[in-house]
């Protein structure tokens, strides 16, 4: 009888906000087909999970959700991947359970600092006031929404239909809830940051110096939009695959 082989590596894709697993899934196949084992879920109250009750739903939530993955299914030495939003699901994520993880990739993606909000950084000062009023207007008071349509991501033209079919509202207490965390993400070995070069972006661009700036971080850019998975996949599980802490040739 012959024992399963083990798979070569383990990824956890977290999708950004307004999105879900499904955008992950050109990348996921690429990874698969090298036999690797890779978990793109939806967080709560996004795509297939849309009809959740927002109001029950926050950044807490969708971290609880990801540590509870983790457990289920024993994972360890992970390479766990953030996009965006995602960002702030994988730092509380990180610190919470740092000795399963191997790689803290973060993808064109907020890298928050304790009491800070994903609006904190996205929505600054007066650029917060319309995303309230669309709230209280359209979303009920506790779902951002309409979604961003995929152009003002940058999306490629030809994926733009299928982008737009696809993004659901956000969940508004996720971008409010303050994250809290300590410094037990720095016990992680590796931490990456891939950046997207066409989307400009201005406060994910901060980021990407900052990250540029830390001690021991790799730092990536890939041309495309701030829809990297989608924009360029080959080019990003080529990134992903690459020897932790190790710079593309």
């Amino acid at each position: 009888m012959t024992t399963p082989s083990q798979p070569d590596k383990i990824f956890v894709l977290i999708h950004g906000a307004n999105h879900g697993g499904w955008c992950y899934d050109r990348v996921a196949a690429i990874l698969r087909s090298q036999g690797n084992q890779v978990f793109a879920p939806t967080l709560a109250g996004l795509a297939e999970r849309a009809s959740m009750d927002a109001r029950r739903i926050n950044l807490t939530t969708h971290i609880d959700e990801i540590v509870a993955l983790f457990e289920r299914e024993d994972l360890r030495d992970v390479i766990l991947c953030g996009h965006s939003y995602g960002g702030m699901v994988i730092s509380g994520v990180a610190d919470r359970i740092p000795d399963r993880i191997g790689n803290l990739v973060f993808l064109d993606a907020v890298v928050p600092e304790s009491g800070k909000s994903m609006n904190d950084y996205v929505f600054p000062g007066w650029r917060l006031l319309p995303i309230m009023i669309s709230v209280w207007l359209f979303g009920r008071g506790c779902r951002l929404t309409p979604p961003p349509p995929a152009w003002f991501f940058k999306v490629n033209k030809a994926d733009q239909a299928m982008v737009n079919r696809r993004l659901t509202s956000q969940p508004y207490a996720t971008l409010t809830e303050k994250i809290r965390i300590g410094n037990n993400g720095d016990r992680i070995p590796t931490h990456t940051y891939i950046y997207a070069t066409n989307w400009g972006n201005p406060q994910i661009t901060k980021q990407y110096e900052l990250a540029k700036q830390r001690e021991g971080w790799t730092v990536f850019e890939v041309e495309s939009g701030h829809d990297i998975m989608i924009d360029a996949p080959k080019e990003l599980a080529n990134l992903l695959l690459l020897p932790a802490g190790r710079a593309a040739v």
